[in-house]
């Protein structure tokens, strides 16, 4: 009888579809989304960084050495200025090549985007959460909601680029606070 009081009270009607389980598994789901966001976030942020890291000294490297070329033209040139010039010259193209092969900026607008829709997956779940109690009670069942949101994110999951251990650790760290004070606790299994 106090189970069906609080489930009353929260605004799910006796019998409601939209159990507590439900609700749990929708913010499970949305702290999952909220992780996965913030961590393409952080990296594209990090791929960011790299390209400017390789392209700023790629750009100050080749001006340094087009300039340079006009003064190693002249018959009597130290050769130790001819040397610097040409190791620069190297310098500044296998910098080039690594920014091209690394393809930093691609990479962070790759990662930039699936953060992008894993946070339209949150805020969809947001609404869904925000909206409750009195209109998920008349969404029906629940199960169809879950299944399409379920395919919406192993569809994002597939096309969002790879992030490797560290860039899903540094994230996952953040997120490994208490569970929700809302989500109901699981029962003890017993002893086999």
């Amino acid at each position: 009888m106090a189970n069906r009081e609080a489930t009353t009270q929260r605004g799910i009607k006796p019998g409601s579809p939209w159990t507590e389980n439900v609700l749990a598994l929708l913010r499970d789901w949305e702290s999952r989304a909220t992780s996965s966001s913030e961590a393409h976030y952080a990296h594209a942020t990090r791929l960011s960084k790299s390209n400017i890291r390789f392209g700023v000294p790629v750009v100050a490297l080749t001006t340094f050495v087009g300039t340079s070329v006009f003064a190693t033209l002249q018959e009597h040139v130290n050769i130790g200025l001819r040397v610097v010039v040409g190791l620069l010259s190297v310098l500044a193209a296998v910098l080039a090549s690594l920014q091209t092969f690394l393809r930093f900026g691609e990479r962070a607008e790759r990662h930039r985007a699936a953060a992008e829709r894993w946070a339209s997956v949150r805020r969809e779940i947001d609404e869904m959460l925000a909206l409750h109690p009195t209109y998920l009670a008349s969404r029906g069942d629940p199960k169809e909601y879950l299944d399409a949101l379920r395919r919406k994110m192993d569809e994002i999951s597939q096309q969002s680029p790879e992030m490797g251990d560290q860039g899903w650790w540094r994230t996952h760290r953040h997120y490994e606070s208490p569970v929700h004070p809302e989500t109901p606790s699981q029962p003890e299994q017993p002893a086999v």
